[in-house]
């Protein structure tokens, strides 16, 4: 009886302990709200969690015709060098002869400089710029100047192919030496950041009409025809009635309903995404020993075979032994070569068997070269 009172005493002081464990709960979180809509409650962080997004925006595979920047082109004279301007050339003579004129100065026809030299200064005009905006200048010496680092760029027009001055450059040299880049940069090339004070605005008529084209940036048929679908769910909102979009030309014209803020569509469809059909594509640098091709270029099967010494070079041959691309190296007698059945369906597969073999990456080379010759490549090839 002792041990069963004993036994009922500390069951009581669990359930008291729960009890007012519950009841300090209840107080921090506070009374429950009723739901009135009947629907199950949503984290806060998982209805914000953002859907991993599939594909490429539109505005990283196209662009918008005429929207565009414009190239500029003017003759200038770098000044302040220290001894490594123009030396033979006496272009640069003539015209710091003419400047010193036209400031009133007398320019003598003895005058030999050392610190000036005649360059060309470049630059591209940004699409919507204004008058007032600054954009970056690259400023080239055209005679035997052997530095421009340290020098100072002449008030220098610019003006566009049609002969339009739309911008002046003027400024201080920053020059690869001073950026800290390597020592086999060009010494007579350098930019003026921010040093062209563009003076007249340009023209724009992209939206004159309300009708624009999305012109792809490396044209395809099936990404044109996936970029079209993807715009084509836009003509359908009825804040968006009017809208069309079809295929003419090459590119998707869109035209753009009269009540509707141009811009905010267009931002609307660039961030539009898509899956882009990419061409099958081997790009060979000859001078570099650089391969560089996609995941999925198909190749026909290939036997590769070399001497059991392991020397002499892989070359292509086709082989009535073989249905497919017979490679193997010269030096030796075919009975001394071994030949090994690569399992290659994709260019990816045939270089990491090659690299097994030991073959260079010349090697490499001629072999894709060989492959694209007999037609066993099925991609274009691009050689450098």
């Amino acid at each position: 009886m002792r041990y069963s009172i004993r036994y009922l005493f500390k069951c009581s002081t669990v359930l008291s302990l729960l009890l007012l464990s519950a009841l300090s709960l209840s107080a921090q979180t506070g009374p429950v709200q009723p739901n009135p809509t009947g629907r199950r409650a949503v984290d806060d962080k998982t209805a914000e969690a953002p859907s991993e997004e599939k594909g490429i925006r539109i505005k990283d595979l196209a662009r918008i015709d005429g929207v565009r920047s414009n190239q500029l082109l003017g003759y200038g004279i770098v000044i302040g060098l220290q001894g490594t301007g123009d030396q033979r050339s006496k272009l640069a003579l003539r015209s710091m002869q003419n400047l010193l004129a036209n400031l009133g100065q007398d320019a003598s026809s003895n005058l030999e400089l050392k610190n000036v030299a005649a360059v060309l200064v470049t630059a591209e005009i940004p699409p919507f710029a204004k008058k007032g905006d600054r954009i970056t200048v690259v400023v080239s010496s055209i005679g035997d100047a052997k530095s421009l680092d340290g020098g100072v760029l002449v008030q220098t027009p610019l003006q566009a192919g049609n002969g339009e001055l739309y911008a002046v450059a003027q400024g201080p040299l920053l020059s690869a030496a001073r950026e800290g880049r390597s020592n086999d940069s060009p010494k007579n090339v350098a930019v003026v950041p921010g040093g062209a004070l563009i003076e007249k605005d340009l023209r724009e008529t992209t939206l004159a009409d309300r009708r624009l084209r999305v012109q792809l940036r490396d044209f395809d048929f099936t990404t044109l025809s996936r970029v079209h679908q993807a715009i084509l769910p836009l003509t359908q909102e009825e804040t968006l009635k009017g809208m069309e979009a079809k295929i003419e030309g090459g590119s998707v014209l869109v035209t753009l309903p009269e009540n509707v803020e141009p811009i905010g569509l267009l931002s609307r469809i660039e961030n539009l995404r898509v899956q882009p059909s990419y061409k099958a594509r081997v790009v060979i640098n000859q001078r570099t020993g650089t391969i560089v091709f996609g995941g999925d270029v198909r190749i026909d099967p290939v036997a590769v075979s070399r001497p059991p010494s392991g020397n002499g070079r892989f070359r292509l041959q086709r082989q009535e032994a073989y249905q497919g691309i017979y490679v193997r190296s010269p030096g030796g007698q075919q009975k001394d070569e071994t030949v090994q059945q690569i399992e290659a369906s994709s260019v990816a597969e045939l270089v990491g068997a090659l690299n097994k073999l030991g073959a260079g990456v010349r090697d490499i080379i001629s072999i894709l070269e060989a492959l694209r010759d007999s037609g066993a490549l099925h991609a274009e090839v691009v050689i450098l």
